[in-house]
């Protein structure tokens, strides 16, 4: 099971700027998006549309640091406005 989390925290990790569906979650773990999500929820504190909406901030704020302008970050990572 932790190998599949590990599957799948990469895969985050690597698409942030897409979407990432229950099928994506499927695929990669193995079991159901439903009982994924709630062992996801159990091992880190925060549901999996937490993990994944704070990694697009942290690396939204890596790219506004190095100069990228805040609409183009803002629309990179999925958000409607600034």
């Amino acid at each position: 099971m932790l190998e599949s989390l590990n599957r799948l925290m990469d895969h985050i990790d690597q698409h942030l700027t897409e979407d990432i569906t229950s099928q994506d979650i499927t695929r990669i773990v193995g079991v159901s998006d439903y009982h994924f999500r709630r062992m996801f929820s159990y091992m880190a504190g925060m549901t999996l549309n937490e993990y994944i909406r704070n990694r697009r901030l942290s690396e939204a704020n890596k790219d506004l640091i190095h100069g990228k302008s805040v609409t183009d970050v803002a629309y990179m990572y999925g958000y409607q406005s600034v």
